[in-house]
């Protein structure tokens, strides 16, 4: 039997619907500094919001606006000054640069990448993943510059 694509395009509205109702969305935007808020309408554009984390960083505050589009994930990262900080987009680990997959293949080992972001912050583009050890049942975490290079993970990013 086929489900209708109204049929599931309504179930998937009401499942986000948390995100816009009660302690959602919508209230924790409106909480935002202005400056943060002017900076995320700005960035914005057609992507659905989901969800608002923080998190308090050397420089202050960083808020990570997490949102969906074309059915993959596009976070914003602002500071409490309203800068862009950072864009981080779900990847395909096919997609990304040769040197970047080598590297995080060689970090990984015999595990596998369960997923990748593109992370922009400025002009500089890095990538994280996210890899599983089936065997030993361990999560790891790595981040790499476009050309391969090893960059630190950032313990006080929104989201971390």
């Amino acid at each position: 039997m086929a489900i209708s694509k109204a049929f599931l395009a309504g179930l998937a509205a009401c499942a986000l619907m948390p995100a816009f109702s009660g302690d959602g969305f919508a209230e924790k935007f409106q909480s935002l500094p202005e400056t943060v808020k002017a900076t995320a309408k700005a960035h914005m554009g057609d992507a659905f919001p989901v969800s608002i984390g923080s998190a308090q960083g050397e420089q202050g505050w960083n808020y990570q606006i997490n949102m969906r589009r074309d059915g993959k994930y596009h976070d914003l990262v602002i500071d409490e000054k309203g800068k862009l900080v950072a864009v981080k987009d779900e990847a395909d680990f096919a997609s990304i640069p040769a040197a970047a997959k080598a590297a995080i293949q060689k970090q990984g080992g015999a595990s596998k990448v369960m997923s990748v972001e593109k992370v922009t912050e400025g002009v500089q583009v890095s990538y994280g993943a996210v890899m599983k050890d089936e065997a030993q049942g361990t999560v790891l975490q790595v981040r790499v510059a476009a050309d391969g290079t090893l960059k630190p993970q950032n313990q006080n990013e929104p989201g971390k």
